[in-house]
């Protein structure tokens, strides 16, 4: 079955005007080939749209139902042109987002809305996922943009997104636990609770450098800050942790800050692939640098 846009435009005139003449007019044309285009669209559809009556016609059943669908299809003709600009100019679309559950904490939702400010139309889906395979995802195009901690590939373009100190995180039970000064890490004298590099070689390699190689190789590793709270609430030990992670406010578990010899700030990128030719990450990364 052929059907054109021109029988269809001419069908809808018809049928709003119910009159060939004033249609025709409508649609600069005269009254013969109007009148040749809604036979022909009869005779493609095998059906009767019209009646004749007196100097007008009206709808029949069939054209009623036919309308109705007509100006459906009309409407998303009219859309679809403006459709495809905002869409290949970023402005709609899919953004795939991966986070770690630590960056979660961190900076997700600022994220997001900064997403949602600069492509209010675009649809964000979110992945949990480790940094290193987040770079996998990325590699293969399976993800538009993820908040990893580093080191990245220089395959992969980045920026600064987020950057906080650690805190400690000892029992409540804990000598540590009261008080409001900073504390060093030579005070915290337990058993420590630590990144195993599976969950992030990046807090891991932080975490040995500040507190010792030798304390951090009988420690017990997590591979998740929930886990390491867990342990911590516990009384199994300490654990360095991002501040942000505060905000989970685990009952059993109070946090110190350092003291400033003892201090040391952890990062979080935005990171993506340069070959990646999804508008809307295009767009985002504009206002992203």
């Amino acid at each position: 079955m052929d059907l054109s846009l021109q029988q269809l435009r001419g069908f809808v005139a018809v049928a709003e005007e119910l009159h060939y003449g004033r249609a025709a007019q409508r649609l600069n044309l005269t009254q013969p080939p109007l009148t040749r285009q809604i036979q022909g669209l009869e005779r493609s559809l095998d059906v009767r749209l019209f009646d004749r009556t007196g100097r007008g016609v009206r709808l029949t059943a069939a054209g009623s139902a036919f309308l109705e669908h007509s100006r459906r299809v009309l409407a998303l003709l009219e859309v679809a042109p403006e459709a495809a600009r905002r869409a290949a100019d970023g402005h709609t679309g899919t953004l795939r987002i991966a986070f770690t559950a630590i960056g979660a904490y961190a900076v997700l939702a600022e994220f997001l809305t900064t997403v949602g400010k600069h492509a209010p139309a675009v649809t964000a889906e979110l992945t949990e996922l480790v940094s290193p395979a987040q770079f996998d995802a990325l590699a293969k195009l399976e993800i538009d943009i993820g908040l990893v901690r580093p080191p990245i590939p220089e395959q992969f373009a980045s920026v600064l997104v987020h950057s906080e100190d650690l805190v400690l995180a000892v029992p409540t039970s804990h000598r540590l636990a009261v008080g409001s000064a900073p504390v060093t890490l030579a005070d915290a004298t337990d058993d420590y609770i630590g990144y195993s590099p599976e969950g992030s070689q990046y807090l891991h390699d932080i975490c040995a450098a500040m507190i010792g190689m030798d304390r951090y190789a009988v420690s017990q590793l997590a591979s998740q800050v929930p886990t390491m709270l867990a342990l911590v609430r516990a009384g199994l030990g300490c654990a360095l942790i991002p501040r942000s992670i505060k905000a989970m406010r685990v009952e059993g578990v109070a946090y110190r800050e350092l003291d400033p010899a003892d201090a040391h700030s952890v990062t979080l990128h935005a990171c993506w692939s340069p070959d990646n030719p999804n508008p809307a990450l295009q767009r985002l990364t504009v206002a992203l640098t």
